[in-house]
């Protein structure tokens, strides 16, 4: 089988969930034939599954008729994000080199104005979660005036969602909760790997992480440092925290120095990073999809202090997870954690538990390559 993958960003370093969706396509799809990457270029890590890849360029005067072209049929202003790129192009790379494609497997919904012409073979919308929810949450986290835009967004990424629910084979998502945004999609996880433990001591009571600048990670670093942190230290004044992530402000570094808060930016390596931290702590309250860092959470063998937020999609290590909607409760909820090493350890145990059961890497991997095969779940 001959696989084409479209993606909006390079995938890897994999610290987004569309990034990490993408390295996971090229993983389920490299053992059962051909696989063609096009992407904006970047370095293809070594131990990285046998690919050909083709690099998209951009350029100045293609994000001008990108823009032309995106005022001219009202799309998301989400989609000029990739209007600089020249897909077409390396599109045609590919298929001469290796095409016609079996299937062509498109990443999130914005990249569907500039790749529509060139799909061929079986084909597959990995829309990893719905652009009309994420544009209603920054709705509701934005300032009066930019609701308003927002609010623009979510009704034309509304309209972008329907079309492609009708041209494309199969729409895929990460989790059932986003399904009703699609006719028809099914849902398979992002899924980590889930390693053994080790039993060395654990450097940092707690942690959270995640992509800084995005703005739902952004909002839940400033309520962790400004109310959070205080309140836990208010209890427990010897308590510690890390906060990890790529592409960390000045101004977040500056809060973190002040507050007596470790900060690592970026993260080398994230499963060595979470399984230094005794309680993971996900004040999330924006957001749509999967929260990528709760799986790698529970796997890594944190107990988890999430919000109802932090814990969408996750049906399976939502009752094992201790939900809060309040500094205080996330404080109280925190120390009792870290002070009962025996209730820590069971609420880990059953977290890891749900991972190897429900999460699990190499099932999703599966699950993607039969989409890919037959587009069916």
């Amino acid at each position: 089988m001959k696989s084409l993958v479209i993606a909006p960003r390079f995938p890897w370093p994999p610290y987004t969930g569309d990034r990490l969706r993408a390295s996971s396509w090229v993983s389920a799809l490299g053992s059962s034939g051909d696989v063609a990457l096009v992407s904006p270029r970047g370095a293809i890590p070594a131990n990285v599954p046998a690919l050909r890849f083709y690099g998209a360029r951009s350029s100045l005067l293609r994000g001008i008729r990108g823009t032309m072209t995106a005022i001219s049929e009202r799309l998301p202003a989400q989609c000029l994000l990739a209007a600089p790129y020249d897909w077409q192009r390396a599109i045609a790379d590919a298929r001469r080199e290796l095409g016609p494609f079996d299937v062509t497997i498109v990443l999130l919904s914005r990249m569907h104005p500039w790749v529509r012409q060139s799909l061929e073979g079986r084909t597959i919308l990995d829309a990893v979660d719905s652009l009309r929810r994420s544009a209603g949450e920054r709705r509701k986290a934005a300032s009066p005036f930019a609701r308003w835009l927002w609010n623009i967004e979510e009704r034309r990424m509304a309209r972008m969602e329907h079309e492609v629910s009708r041209t494309y084979g199969q729409v895929v998502v990460v989790s059932d909760d986003e399904t009703a945004e699609f006719d028809d999609a099914v849902a398979v996880t992002i899924g980590v790997a889930a390693k053994p433990l080790d039993d060395a001591a654990r450097g940092y009571d707690f942690g959270f992480w995640g992509r800084l600048p995005y703005f739902a990670n952004a909002d839940a670093a400033a309520w962790l440092l400004d109310e959070i942190w205080p309140a836990i230290r208010a209890l427990h004044p010897s308590a510690t925290l890390i906060i990890g992530g790529a592409e960390a402000s000045r101004g977040l570094r500056n809060d973190a120095r002040r507050s007596g808060v470790t900060l690592v930016s970026p993260v080398e390596d994230m499963p060595s990073f979470a399984r230094n931290i005794r309680v993971a702590l996900m004040p999330l309250r924006y957001g749509s999809g999967q929260a990528t860092k709760v799986l790698e959470a529970a796997e890594a063998g944190c107990a988890i202090v999430g919000s109802p937020t932090a814990l969408r999609g996750l049906g399976a290590l939502a009752p094992h997870a201790r939900i809060e909607s309040s500094a205080s409760g996330f404080a109280s909820a925190a120390v009792d954690l870290l002070t009962d090493a025996d209730a820590r350890a069971r609420m880990t145990a059953r977290l890891r538990d749900a991972i190897a059961t429900h999460y699990d890497r190499a099932t999703a991997l599966r699950r993607l390559s039969a989409i890919a095969a037959a587009e069916v779940a």
